[in-house]
């Protein structure tokens, strides 16, 4: 979006408007009555118009000198003073941030390099993305045991090699296909889980989500783009949003566990739960994090150039 769109004067912030106008026009007004809070703010912060209004957005950014240019040159902007925030210093020599009404929330601005950034995604594409974890094609596609991504490249090399992935329905027995199911997602709303109810949530059954009927055969190179995500440690069941513990635990790839413990090692937990009055128990888990940490589950996403991040709410792992 470009930051004309800023200026109501520019024909850009007119077409927008324009466009709104007409999409918003035979708009029920109570639609929004539904939603949740959180549902809410997602909405108004991925709106296209008009442009969100960032003042209460808290961005630890504009603190780094060195990001001056890069902010200089961006469109969106919050502001260092939309929160009550405080610096804390990082075993490593870095700084680290909290926020006082979110106990426990450590922000580390820019952890990973630029250089560690784009290994990681080569890695993750190349390496992670194949089995034995799963990713969101698998549930459609018979996907190469080398990757989606391998396959593809190769393809790009040479054109010959692009291979043809077939639909994972074609496969199944005609009394085990199911009817197309048409109009909006149904909505899930899970009971938050706790020590208290986690043995009765985990017994919720979990099927596996049954094949699109309607997709068909793709070639390598044009199904990559529709990869969204490959599944980290514990299986995520999607269709009840809760974690599938019946599958077992894939292990957490040391690429993935060194970035997770060498960030919760270099927290000094002491700085950050000094002042927190929440009940840890006598001793608290935080005192042992620094040893004790493990990575257990997780999600490594895949955007589009032109994707938009959505907001996740996530109940279920807490206890991950």
């Amino acid at each position: 979006m470009s930051s004309v769109l800023h200026d109501p004067s520019s024909a850009a912030y007119k077409k927008a408007q324009k466009l709104y106008l007409k999409s918003t026009k035979n708009r029920i007004n109570e639609t929004d009555h539904d939603w949740t809070p959180f549902r809410a703010a997602e909405k108004r912060y991925k709106a296209r118009f008009p442009p969100p209004d960032l003042s209460n957005v808290l961005d630890i950014a504009i603190l780094d000198d060195e990001r001056t240019a890069e902010i200089d040159y961006g469109v969106w902007r919050g502001r260092v003073d939309a929160q009550e925030w405080r610096e804390i210093s990082l075993l490593n020599g870095r700084k680290g941030y909290i926020l006082p009404r979110v106990p426990g929330l450590v922000l580390l601005p820019s952890y990973l390099s630029p250089g560690k950034q784009r290994e990681l995604v080569r890695w993750s594409l190349s390496e992670h993305s194949r089995p034995p974890n799963e990713t969101n094609l698998d549930t459609h596609y018979v996907l190469p045991p080398e990757g989606i991504w391998n396959v593809a490249v190769e393809a790009k090399k040479d054109p010959s090699r692009n291979i043809v992935i077939q639909p994972r329905h074609l496969l199944l027995p005609s009394d085990q296909k199911l009817d197309v199911v048409h109009g909006p997602r149904a909505l899930i709303n899970n009971t938050p889980a706790s020590a208290e109810n986690f043995d009765t949530l985990s017994h919720i059954s979990k099927p596996p989500a049954p094949p699109s009927q309607t997709v068909g055969t793709s070639y390598s190179v044009d199904l990559l783009p529709k990869l969204r995500w490959a599944n980290i440690g514990w299986f995520y069941h999607w269709g009840s949003k809760q974690y599938d513990f019946s599958k077992g635990k894939v292990a957490v790839h040391s690429r993935i566990r060194d970035v997770c413990q060498s960030a919760v090692q270099s927290v000094d937990w002491s700085d950050v739960f000094s002042g927190d009055s929440s009940d840890w128990g006598i001793k608290g888990d935080w005192r042992s994090w620094n040893e004790s940490y493990e990575p257990d589950a997780g999600i490594v996403n895949f955007y589009q150039t032109k994707a938009r991040l959505g907001c996740f709410n996530v109940h279920c792992c807490s206890l991950c």
